[in-house]
């Protein structure tokens, strides 16, 4: 019996199967935008040919199917999405306009923010005239000071339905501590249209801070149709090829749910996130607590940390819980950063300092790079990978796909080269260091941001590009050691393959020190109950489910939280608020200093609590079996690394032939049909018992 996974990602769908044994099977297939389910198809038959069977009889066995997409990320990119209506509280139907100061900034570069005369706040996704201002108010302790009347709802849903409206957000003021008002034009938009979907904000991010809890909705039912459509699709094709459970699908907040009870929105960005969730079941086979997970992928580079063995969640742009397509959404999420580095992104010549830039433009899946032969005009990092000798150009993809290294050779020429007065080869060994740079400094400004020592960290590399560039970018960030992971071409599909069931329940909750530790232990019973429910409707018994419980908490006076694991609601009881204290100040100590805390002598704020609940799957040991011989190189490929030493000859193995323990001398590279691993000139590397290529930085450096 299989556990599948699918990661549809901008450039290829990777998909994966386990066994029981821990066999593991792979398959990969270009990404198809104009309609993702025959991409994934394509990886699926990939994978079937690669484990033995056909499509049907790999599905009959498959016990779990979990599914990362990019359905709905495209659908906020390109702004294919519903006609959205919103009601919300009279008198703020601005809201969605005006922003905040900060949306002018929020999920922009360091570079794009530079360009003060030209920000803009986004267009927001709904417009003025499909906004209904519903006559209501809830203030911040819950009381109704002016209730919503059933006329006054209707009115408010017929002002939409007029407007033609394809889908229904509801936001209104502080109705996370009230949610009857919201429940109420639920009712009566489902009683009145029972074709539309409605997006509830007391569902989707009951927190305040309600431009983020808008925007959440916004999106929710923006991407909603698309989303349900594709997710309803891929199921009835599966179904039909012989899948017995449905899909599950992963959230942006790590873990999987069976799909027709996911929220839309909750499922953009889930692609990376099956790296993260791989990446933590991979530190707890090694005994790492403290991992960097880094994805080079066809369009990004993405930066996460696995933080003393768990995922940490997002926390930025004044308690918004992150970004989406400039959005800033409350929507919790494992915090990913990304920025535009990717084997498929584009360097380019810019005339005024004379100098390569790279990214954040990418050339995607179609055209693809230049040596795809499929259109490409624009000389990407994969070209340069070409050039250098990095990529086998008989076994690309298997050797399905031909490459034109000529007409890579010849873009790298007109586009940088000459304009710079430079060789073929230098260009394209200024585009790699450039890449190795940004994905570097990618590294430290995020661990920094979050007051995190890099000394403490290990990192894994896996994406496509990871293995090929982390021996270098791992060394300039200055980690311990770098693990090129094993089948890290699909390790994202892994991670969406070996997730857990999850779900997460919050609420605000506002109170000054001291608290009324009672209500605390009330509030978290609520959610407990909820949770409970949420696993119930999916048939998981509560002693199944493990619990994580926070508080978020900050000094008062200050606008940002930070959000402090406790054991259990029954250790509140006991600790009181020493006990609370105590642990919100060594968080405060590890994210801002020592100085902050002792110079604060401010009471504490709670603003808010929530509880986590994980169901664990069944999950096969990753560790591979040694082989029968001691491994040789099956090969040697010429390379350029350093343009004074220019192309020499480098060994090459095959992917599973080294020995656990194994060490071998750089330059050398290990390949499959889908990735290339790299070990750099004076680095030296050992293979352990799961696959990894691990790089000792720390014992190499001087």
């Amino acid at each position: 019996m299989f556990h599948v996974g699918v990661d549809v990602g901008g450039t290829f769908t990777d998909t994966v199967a386990i066994d029981e044994a821990g066999h593991l099977f792979v398959g990969k297939a270009p990404t198809t935008p104009e309609r993702i389910v025959d991409g994934v198809m394509a990886s699926l038959a990939d994978l079937a040919r690669n484990a033995g069977h056909d499509v049907p009889a790999l599905l009959r066995k498959t016990t779990l199917f979990g599914h990362g997409t990019t359905v709905g990320t495209n659908a906020l990119v390109t702004r294919r999405g519903a006609r959205v209506g919103l009601l919300i509280t009279a008198g703020f139907e601005d809201t969605p306009f005006i922003q905040r100061a900060v949306g002018r900034l929020a999920g922009l570069s360091d570079q794009e923010m530079r360009r003060q005369v030209s920000l803009r706040q986004p267009v927001p996704l709904v417009e003025r005239s499909c906004i209904a201002g519903v006559i209501e108010r809830v203030d911040m302790n819950g009381r109704a000071l002016i209730p919503l009347l059933p006329d006054e709802a209707e009115r408010a849903v017929r002002a939409l339905l007029g407007q033609e409206v394809e889908a229904i957000a509801v936001c209104l003021l502080w109705s996370f501590l009230n949610p009857a008002h919201e429940r109420l034009l639920a009712e009566t938009a489902r009683r009145l249209a029972p074709h539309l979907p409605v997006s509830l904000s007391i569902e989707l991010a009951p927190k305040m801070r309600e431009n983020a809890r808008c925007n959440t909705v916004i999106i929710d039912a923006f991407v909603g149709g698309v989303v349900k459509g594709y997710l309803g699709e891929l199921q009835q094709r599966l179904a039909l090829e012989g899948l017995r459970p449905s899909v599950a699908s992963m959230q942006c907040f790590g873990g999987v749910t069976a799909a027709h009870y996911a929220s839309p929105v909750n499922t953009i960005g889930s692609g990376p996130v099956g790296g993260v969730m791989g990446s933590k079941y991979l530190a707890r086979l090694l005994d790492e607590n403290n991992v960097i997970t880094t994805d080079v992928g066809g369009t990004t580079f993405d930066v996460s940390v696995i933080w003393q063995g768990e995922e940490i969640m997002a926390r930025e742009f004044f308690g918004a819980a992150g970004v989406m397509s400039r959005f800033e959404v409350q929507t919790p999420r494992v915090d990913i950063q990304s920025i535009g580095a990717g084997g498929g992104t584009i360097a380019w010549f810019d005339a005024a300092s004379r100098s390569i830039k790279f990214g954040p433009d990418s050339a995607g899946s179609r055209p693809g790079p230049v040596f795809y032969g499929q259109g490409g005009t624009r000389v990407t990092l994969a070209d340069a990978w070409l050039i250098l000798g990095y990529l086998d150009p008989e076994r690309f993809l298997g050797g399905r796909m031909k490459v034109d290294a000529a007409a890579a050779e010849a873009a790298m020429e007109a586009q940088l080269a000459r304009p710079l007065g430079m060789s073929v080869i230098e260009a394209a060994l200024a585009v790699v260091a450039l890449a190795n740079h940004h994905m570097s400094d990618a590294i430290k400004v995020y661990l920094g941001a979050r007051g995190l020592d890099i000394g403490d960290f290990v990192m894994f590399a896996f994406g496509g590009g990871g293995p090929m560039h982390a021996s270098a970018y791992g060394e300039l960030a200055g980690v311990k050691r770098t693990y090129l992971v094993a089948n890290a071409e699909v390790f994202s599909a892994l991670g969406v393959a070996l997730a857990d069931t999850k779900h997460k329940q919050q609420v605000t909750l506002l109170a000054r020190e001291p608290f009324d530790l009672a209500r605390l232990g009330a509030s978290f019973a609520g959610l407990e109950q909820r949770l409970l429910e949420q696993f119930e409707r999916e048939g998981t018994p509560p002693e199944a489910i493990r619990k994580r419980y926070f508080l978020d908490l900050r000094y008062r006076g200050q606008v940002h939280e930070l959000s402090v694991e406790i054991p259990d609601p029954q250790w509140i009881a006991g600790q009181g608020m020493p006990g609370i204290r105590s642990s919100f100040e060594r968080k405060y100590r590890a994210v801002y200093g020592g100085a902050s805390v002792s110079a604060s002598h401010s009471s504490l704020e709670l603003v808010g609590l929530g509880v986590d609940g994980v169901a664990e799957h069944p999950k096969p040991s990753l560790r591979r079996d040694e082989p029968a011989a001691k491994a040789a190189p099956k090969a040697y490929r010429s390379a350029c690394f350093d343009l004074r030493q220019g192309f020499q000859r480098v060994p090459v193995y095959a992917d599973g032939d080294l020995r656990p323990q194994r060490e071998i001398a750089g330059p050398a590279f290990v390949q499959n049909d889908y990735r290339t691993m790299l070990v750099l000139p004076a680095q030296t590397a050992r293979m352990d018992g799961f696959g990894n290529l691990v790089v000792d930085h720390a014992a190499q450096r001087p």
